[in-house]
């Protein structure tokens, strides 16, 4: 049907004018005409993804569609630069979050392009924020982390929240464990003396010796409030929302990290502060990895500046560039070893390598 044949829907002569040029690209193209919501709806449900992710996907998804909608725009093919420049001066996001929500926003207007719902990609042309980066993130100190498990006796109300506490705890501070995995812990994976974390990329199982203090602890854990005899699970019932559950327990490590009046103490520095470690003491970026369980690359991205091995290849090469110093009181002093917490104190900090969000305070 020609756009003369069709009812436009307007009294309004300027925009019955462009809805008529409008309908008149639409007949000579091969491109369809999708509503936004449509289109945002068809991304999201192709998309496989964690269910966490998928909730940041679709709280995007449902900010552009309102906006889009408040701005008069109901189909892919209206959408132009303009317009997401707008869009962005609605967010009032960091340079880190803004670069995130951005390579979503192009991800979108490519998948919409691919299947001829616009015209081009408008997102491409947006500038990407210049190198952003998550805070920078100390791994823990001995006394911060001494503070914390102090923290695991007397916050809540009784011993069935401190002793769950101390375990996760525990966990996260010798394994690196992240607080979805501590959550989620499975009985079958601690035995014989060692605790399974995960399959490495050669499929081969990673098991790592069980340490006394761990053990102990997760002996004396009280079993999950309402779950069966036989639960598989040392800190969840295996019932309900395992999403739920996860920020259940997030809350109430945060409510520790509050207790302890450790300043910015969240889950995730624990891992800063094994990877940390693990370089520190002469492992190597792999080593970090497979524990991690993240890839050599965010590994080298993140912690490069704490290995040892680094380290050396840059003062070697400084000092082909200016000569090895000779003439200084250090080249003088006896070789000491030197502790975890000293050597620190020598390297450059760097940031971790996911930015925590605290969430509200609650119980188990």
């Amino acid at each position: 049907m020609s756009a003369s044949g069709r009812a436009l829907d307007t009294v309004n002569w300027a925009r019955a004018m462009r809805r008529m040029v409008e309908l008149e690209e639409e007949a000579t193209s091969d491109r369809v005409r999708k509503p936004v919501a449509d289109a945002a709806q068809a991304f999201l449900s192709d998309r496989t993804i964690e269910p966490s992710t998928g909730r940041k996907y679709k709280r995007t998804m449902a900010r552009l569609t309102r906006f889009m909608t408040d701005n008069s725009l109901a189909f892919m093919d209206q959408v132009q630069l303009e317009h997401l420049d707008s869009y962005r001066a609605t967010r009032q996001l960091s340079a880190l979050s803004w670069s995130k929500e951005l390579q979503l926003l192009r991800t979108f207007f490519s998948f919409c392009l691919k299947r001829k719902w616009c015209a081009e990609n408008p997102a491409k042309d947006m500038t990407m924020p210049a190198d952003p980066k998550p805070k920078p993130r100390e791994p823990y100190t001995a006394e911060e982390v001494t503070r914390i498990l102090a923290a695991c006796d007397s916050f809540g109300r009784g011993p069935y929240e401190r002793l769950r506490a101390k375990a996760m705890i525990l966990l996260m501070r010798r394994y690196g464990l992240r607080v979805s995995d501590v959550a989620t812990l499975e009985r079958d994976r601690v035995r014989d003396g060692r605790i399974f974390l995960h399959a490495l990329k050669n499929g081969a199982a990673l098991r790592l010796p069980l340490w006394p203090d761990v053990e102990q602890a997760l002996e004396i854990v009280p079993m999950p409030m309402g779950a069966q005899p036989n639960c598989k699970y040392y800190f969840w019932t295996g019932l309900g929302d395992r999403d739920g559950h996860i920020k259940t327990v997030d809350r109430s490590l945060q409510a520790v990290f509050r207790k302890s009046g450790v300043e910015h103490g969240s889950s995730h520095r624990f891992r800063h502060t094994l990877a940390t470690e693990i370089l520190v003491n002469g492992g190597a970026i792999e080593d970090a990895a497979n524990i991690l369980g993240d890839s050599p690359a965010v590994i080298r991205k993140h912690y490069l500046k704490w290995s040892n091995a680094y380290q050396s290849r840059t003062l070697e090469l400084l000092e082909r560039v200016h000569g090895r110093m000779t003439d200084t009181p250090a080249a003088h002093r006896k070789n000491v070893d030197l502790s975890f917490l000293e050597s620190t104190r020598t390297l450059v900090l760097e940031e971790g390598v996911e930015p925590s969000y605290p969430v509200k305070d609650a119980g188990f």
